[in-house]
């Protein structure tokens, strides 16, 4: 009786699992925005006092501020997406790297964001490997491998390697792993980000279950 219950429990679990990872990942986007660009912080002001040209209502000024900002957004994914693509970020990144002490970290987040381009040559270059730990019986993580060349650190060759955080893999390290502890995975990176988004919860689609 009582493994029945727990079965159903389980069962219900992993059937509102997604929706709640869904909504968490929602939250954390919403709290990060918001320490960024609330109210009370210096980006929100600076959208506030746009707004303040059209309303003497701070919250209603804090609204318009957004409004613009985003119709002047979608006005740049318009010329993107009809051709402009490449003139509207050459010029952005012209004006990001000329920044005063804040180009080299413009580049940095450029080169980031880049990566989540389907189209990006850099990303369709990566690998999916899995790297061991404790010789081929022991724990191994899916990490990505962003080039395969080895660099050569106190007489022995590493691969670097990047490990994303779950579940939300826009974060996380890069490692120096030994090139012997370094195995292809044979996975898309669509698969890999996939797994990782889903905390593991995607892996059968991907991966040959063991039978018990």
């Amino acid at each position: 009786m009582l493994r029945s219950i727990v079965k159903c429990f389980l069962a219900g679990v992993v059937t509102v699992l997604p929706l709640v990872i869904t909504v968490a990942v929602v939250g954390w986007v919403t709290q990060t925005v918001s320490g960024f660009l609330g109210p009370r912080t210096v980006l929100g002001g600076v959208l506030e006092q746009m707004g303040l040209r059209f309303s003497e209502e701070p919250w209603i000024a804090y609204v318009i501020g957004w409004a613009f900002v985003l119709a002047l957004i979608f006005g740049l994914g318009v010329l993107v997406e009809f051709g402009a693509k490449r003139f509207v970020q050459g010029n952005l990144d012209r004006i990001g790297r000329k920044l005063p002490m804040l180009g080299g970290i413009y580049g940095t987040v450029r080169q980031m964001m880049g990566m989540m381009d389907k189209e990006n040559s850099d990303l369709k270059g990566m690998s999916v490997v899995f790297c061991t730990f404790g010789g081929d019986s022991g724990a191994m993580f899916l990490a990505l491998l962003p080039t395969p060349e080895k660099f050569l650190i106190s007489d022995v060759a590493y691969h670097a390697v990047l490990i994303p955080s779950a579940p939300v893999p826009m974060g996380g390290s890069l490692i120096f792993v030994p090139v012997a502890s370094v195995k292809p995975a044979n996975l898309s990176v669509d698969a890999f980000m996939s797994m990782y988004v889903s905390m593991g919860m995607s892996a059968p689609q991907f991966l040959t279950s063991a039978k018990n």
